[in-house]
C-alpha cells in the first residue's frame, strides 16, 4: 500500500506525510529535530548532503565543481561553529567531490574525514573523471590531514569506528554498510577484484539512525553490484523498522534503484539530487531517456521502480534546497526553499517556482513528462 501524504499550512509551508500503519513501536519518544539538507544542484548531477542534529554536522560529499558557490552559501549558513564533525566522500567522481577542490568547505573545519581510500588510476579528462580532479582533491586531503583531521578510508572506518555516535543519549548514531566491493587504501582502482571499472560501485554507504527512523544513504552504487551486495550483506537490518528514508543512488539513474534494493530498503520517503538538465529548461523541447542533454537523472524507469513503492519521492531541483526534519518517531516534515534553475512545462510557460517549493515529484509538472512519454 502506498503512504498517504498530508499537507498542512503552515509558516513556511511545511509537507507533512504518514505511512499506512502508524507508529508501531513504542519504544521511543519524540526527540529534538535531526535536520538534512540536500543541496540543490544546477550544474550537471551533483549532491551535498548536510545532516544536523544538535551541534553535530555530517557532510556527505560536496557537488559539482561549478554547483561549490551554492554549495558554500548553505554550509556557511546552516553550520554555526564553522565545524564539519565528519565529512564523508563516497567515491571519486567530480560532481561528488568537486566543490571541495573549487572552495566549497574552505571556511569550515574538519574533525573526521572518511572516503573510498584508494587509489583511483583514470585517463578520462571529463567533467566527471578527471585525473586533474582527483589529484586535488587527494592533496586537499592530505593537507587537511597535516591540519590536525583524522582520516580513515571507508574498510578502516569499519574496523576503527564501526558506530559514530552523533548522540548516544538521544540514541543517533552513524553506522557504515558493508559492501564487498570497498577497496583498500593501498590498493588502486580499477581492478581485478571488483567486476567494474565504475567508481560508483565502491561508494561509501551508510545509515543514520535516529530512534525509530532510519536514514539511508549510498552514494552512487549500482543496481547491478554495489546496491546488491549492501541488500545481501545486511539482509534483516531493516525488515522490521518502520521508518525508513532512502536517498536515491546514482541520482536516480535507470543503473540505480533496482526493485530489490527498493525491496529491502521498503522506504516510505525518498529524496533524489541531480540538476535539470538544460534540455528540460528550453520551451517546447523537453526531452527524457539517453539522448543528448536529456533528463535521464532520475529516469523514467528508476522513478517508475521507486513510485512502486512510496508516492513521497522529492527532487531537490523542482523542490530548490530541501530540508527532511524528523524529531526520531512522528512523521517527517519536508521543506523546499524554491529553486534557484526553473524549467518549462510543454506548453512553454514555465513552472511554478512558488507552488512547486514543496511538491512530490508526482504533483510536479515534470512529472507529466514521464507519464506522457
Amino acid at each position: 500500500m502506498k503512504n498517504r501524504i498530508t499537507y498542512l499550512l503552515l509558516i513556511p509551508l511545511v509537507v507533512s506525510f504518514s505511512s499506512c500503519g502508524g507508529n508501531k513501536n513504542k519504544k521511543y519518544t519524540p526527540g529534538n529535530d535531526l535536520t538534512l539538507t540536500s543541496i540543490e544542484m544546477c550544474d550537471f548531477y551533483g549532491e551535498c548532503t548536510l545532516i544536523q542534529y544538535g551541534d553535530y554536522d555530517l557532510v556527505i560529499d560536496s557537488g559539482a565543481p561549478k554547483d561549490a558557490n551554492h554549495v558554500k552559501e548553505v554550509l556557511n549558513a546552516k553550520i554555526k561553529d564553522k565545524k564539519i564533525d565528519l565529512l564523508i566522500v563516497t567515491h571519486p567522481h567530480g560532481d561528488h567531490f568537486g566543490g571541495i577542490i573549487s572552495g566549497a568547505l574552505d571556511d569550515l573545519s574538519v574533525n573526521i574525514i572518511v572516503d573510498y581510500g584508494y587509489t583511483y588510476s583514470t585517463s578520462e579528462t571529463g567533467t566527471i573523471e578527471n585525473s586533474s580532479y582527483v589529484s586535488a582533491y587527494t592533496t586537499w586531503r592530505d593537507n587537511r590531514v597535516k591540519g590536525g583531521t583524522t582520516y580513515y578510508s571507508v574498510l578502516e572506518a569499519l574496523k576503527s569506528i564501526p558506530t559514530v555516535n552523533i548522540s548516544k543519549e538521544d540514541d543517533c548514531y552513524l553506522k557504515w554498510l558493508k559492501n564487498d566491493y570497498y577497496v583498500a587504501k593501498e590498493e588502486t582502482f580499477p581492478n581485478s577484484k571488483v567486476p567494474t571499472d565504475n567508481p560508483n560501485t565502491t561508494s561509501v554507504s551508510c545509515y543514520v539512525q535516529y530512534k525509530n527512523w532510519n536514514i539511508i544513504l549510498c552514494g552512487d552504487i549500482d543496481s547491478a553490484f554495489g546496491e546488491m551486495s549492501i541488500a545481501s550483506n545486511h539482509d534483516k537490518l531493516f525488515k522490521d523498522k518502520e521508518r525508513v528514508m532512502l536517498k536515491a543512488t546514482h541520482h536516480g539513474s535507470s543503473s540505480s534503484m533496482g526493485s530489490a534494493f527498493l525491496d529491502w530498503a521498503h522506504p516510505e520517503l525518498m529524496f533524489v539530487s541531480a540538476a535539470m538538465v538544460d534540455g528540460v529548461c528550453i520551451p517546447n523541447q523537453v526531452t527524457l531517456g539517453t539522448a543528448d542533454n536529456a533528463q535521464n537523472h532520475p529516469s523514467k524507469s528508476s522513478l517508475k521502480r521507486m513510485t512502486n513503492r512510496t508516492d513521497n519521492i522529492y527532487w531537490n531541483a523542482i523542490n530548490g534546497d530541501l530540508t527532511i526534519t524528523v524529531d526520531g518517531v512522528n512523521d517527517a516534515n519536508v521543506v523546499g526553499a524554491g529553486r534557484n534553475k526553473n524549467y518549462y512545462k510543454t506548453d512553454g510557460s514555465e513552472a511554478s517556482i512558488e507552488e512547486e517549493k514543496n511538491a512530490r515529484i508526482i504533483d510536479s509538472a515534470f512529472y507529466s513528462f514521464f507519464k506522457a512519454k
